[in-house]
């Protein structure tokens, strides 16, 4: 059985993520600092997994920041002491409001780019070499297109948009 860890695994995309990858027998290794999320989440994802006949499921919870290098590395140091090591990652976590990250970009720069940042340092020591990261349209800036293409001009306007490509 393959182990994915999800970051922002209790967020609206994280937790649908969840559902999906639970309903393919994936084991889940959820991180979340809860910040922008509940973790009353992960009652309520029981409840779905019940109302389509799956009770056995298999799923960790660690809550906690990705910045922090120490959190994340006794993490994949526990779950590689268990019979399945972490495989990959699927990267939700970040603060997402372009506002938010007009107003306070310092903010916006340590937790998503740091905290990535981290996030593939601990993964390389563990030769974790596969992830899915959540990117963004701001990267692409202003667009009269109504469909944006991955080929189009990277030209972030918000400190947001700057750190998704960043970590890109």
């Amino acid at each position: 059985m393959i182990k994915i860890l999800i970051t922002g695994g209790t967020g609206f995309i994280g937790s649908h993520t969840c559902i999906s990858l639970l309903e393919q027998k994936f084991q889940l290794v959820v991180v979340d600092s809860c910040i922008n999320s509940d973790p009353l989440i992960l009652d309520k994802l029981k409840i779905i997994m019940k109302s389509k006949g799956i009770n056995n499921f298999n799923l960790k919870f660690y809550k906690g920041d990705i910045r922090d290098k120490v959190f994340l590395e006794n993490i994949f140091l526990k779950e590689s002491t268990t019979k399945e090591r972490i495989e990959g990652v699927i990267h939700f976590a970040g603060l997402k409001s372009v506002n938010e990250s007009v107003e306070n970009p310092f903010l916006y720069w340590d937790n998503n780019v740091i905290g990535s940042f981290n996030l593939l340092k601990i993964m390389d020591k563990f030769e974790c070499r596969t992830i899915v990261f959540s990117s963004s349209a701001t990267i692409y800036g202003k667009n009269s297109k109504k469909s944006i293409m991955e080929n189009f001009i990277i030209n972030p306007i918000n400190p947001y948009g700057h750190t998704k490509v960043a970590v890109e």
